[in-house]
């Protein structure tokens, strides 16, 4: 019915009008072939550019983390004191240290972000005494009223050596040394720094 009328009022015969809207429909299914095979394109150019941004940015951040991964040691000048900072390429870190009779220790992770990288202890498995990082500015007086913390409840530790936390404990580069960001306001005037190479006593 629609051919006739259309054929009708146009003068055209069925048969060329038939023929007519099947180019048209071919026509029309060949452009959208052509527009979807040209979005898939755009879409693997996107996903392809995103990749290499990811890469790119992977390898750069790879390239920073190359100047905090090494072994730090202490710049405080105070004999007997004596510590050690380090920092692994597998994301992870060990500290040790000691004065005098007292000894400490510990293990964790860490990430970078932008110029500063922040240390956070592991959880301790073993029966160990806890201390805070970077407190070692308090008097004698101030450590004798402190209560020993453990780092599992009614334990007993074997040893004194210590346990130090490090939370969410931030440093920063100046050119070979590694100085932390202060956090504890009772310890100013002392700075917890680290060279790449062994202080002279």
């Amino acid at each position: 019915m629609f051919w006739s009328v259309f054929a009708a009022a146009t003068d055209v015969k069925p048969r060329t009008v038939s023929k007519y809207f099947m180019e048209i429909l071919e026509n029309l299914t060949s452009f959208l072939k052509l527009k979807s095979f040209f979005f898939l394109i755009f879409s693997i150019i996107v996903l392809f550019t995103s990749c290499k941004k990811d890469e790119a940015e992977k390898v750069i951040q790879q390239d920073e983390s190359l100047k905090y991964t090494r072994k730090w040691f202490d710049t405080i000048r105070t004999i007997p004191y004596m510590s050690e900072l380090e920092i692994k390429g597998n994301k992870t870190f060990e500290y040790h240290g000691g004065a005098c009779t007292s000894s400490w220790f510990s293990k964790g992770s860490w990430v970078l972000k932008n110029d500063t990288i922040i240390l956070n202890s592991f959880e301790p498995k073993e029966c160990h005494y806890l201390s805070e990082y970077g407190t070692m500015c308090r008097t004698i007086e101030e450590m004798k009223k402190i209560v020993r913390e453990i780092s599992i409840k009614d334990c007993d530790p074997n040893s004194d050596e210590e346990y130090e936390i490090f939370a969410n404990e931030k440093f920063f580069l100046r050119n070979d040394t590694l100085i932390h960001v202060k956090q504890n306001k009772k310890c100013e005037g002392i700075d917890f720094a680290y060279s790449s190479k062994v202080k002279i006593r």
